[in-house]
């Protein structure tokens, strides 16, 4: 995670000052909103124990997943742009199984994350009206879980996402359509990604709790299509 952390502000920095240099410097529709909904196809994740109870770990499968999101930007020059961006990625956990225990109870229940990001794009004109771009972000997002409550048939096991914010990053590319003159649709696909973060396990059997600690982290492919408008 340091290494793309590194890459990316390296990357960042070698594009602002191609930017400050460039001699094709955009006078008309500099900033610009955009708004994008997307279907997302979350990877398989883990919930892996840290402390307690080591062999406590469980896979979790999604479904009904989407997300959404809107950002406000500002074009560099002809080719490059940066823009905040705020999302939000809603999913439903479709299945929680374990390696070690069989679940015969699973109350259900949702994973969502908002997330802000710091984009940089480069846009490479194809024709007249289409444009591809490409580019990435990094940013922080906030994890949440409904309480998931397990059983076993012995013992009861209350999962819960702790408070938390955490690192995320995404890659980003697709192609954008000049519809009209200041208005683009456009379609992308984007991996986003947030860094582990803690999950809260308490286990209840003959009355007596005892809490555990495990991690796991957030990864989806979105396919989106949005429109944005350059002032």
């Amino acid at each position: 995670m340091k290494r793309i952390l590194r890459i990316f502000t390296l990357l960042t920095g070698v594009a602002l000052v191609i930017g400050g240099t460039s001699d094709l410097q955009a006078q008309d529709n500099t900033t610009y909103v955009s708004l994008k909904g997307a279907k997302a196809f979350s990877l398989r994740s883990s919930f892996d124990a840290v402390s307690g109870y080591p062999t406590d770990s469980y896979h979790a499968d999604y479904e009904s997943e989407w997300a959404i999101s809107a950002s406000f930007g500002q074009r560099i020059n002809d080719y490059l742009r940066v823009e905040g961006e705020l999302g939000y990625l809603a999913s439903t956990v479709q299945n929680f199984s374990s390696d070690t225990i069989t679940i015969t109870n699973d109350s259900g229940g949702r994973v969502v994350a908002g997330y802000t990001m710091a984009n940089i794009l480069a846009d490479i004109p194809l024709s007249n009206q289409v444009t591809a771009f490409a580019g990435g972000g990094i940013g922080i997002a906030k994890p949440e879980m409904d309480k998931r409550l397990l059983s076993d048939g012995f013992q009861t096991r209350d999962i819960d996402i702790e408070d938390q914010y955490v690192f995320a990053w995404k890659l980003t590319g697709g192609l954008a359509y000049q519809m009209y003159e200041n208005t683009h649709l456009f379609a992308d696909y984007t991996y986003f990604q947030t860094a582990d973060f803690d999950v809260t396990q308490t286990t209840t059997a003959g009355g007596l709790a005892v809490e555990n600690t495990l991690k796991t982290n957030l990864s989806s492919h979105m396919i989106g299509l949005g429109l944005r408008y350059d002032f």
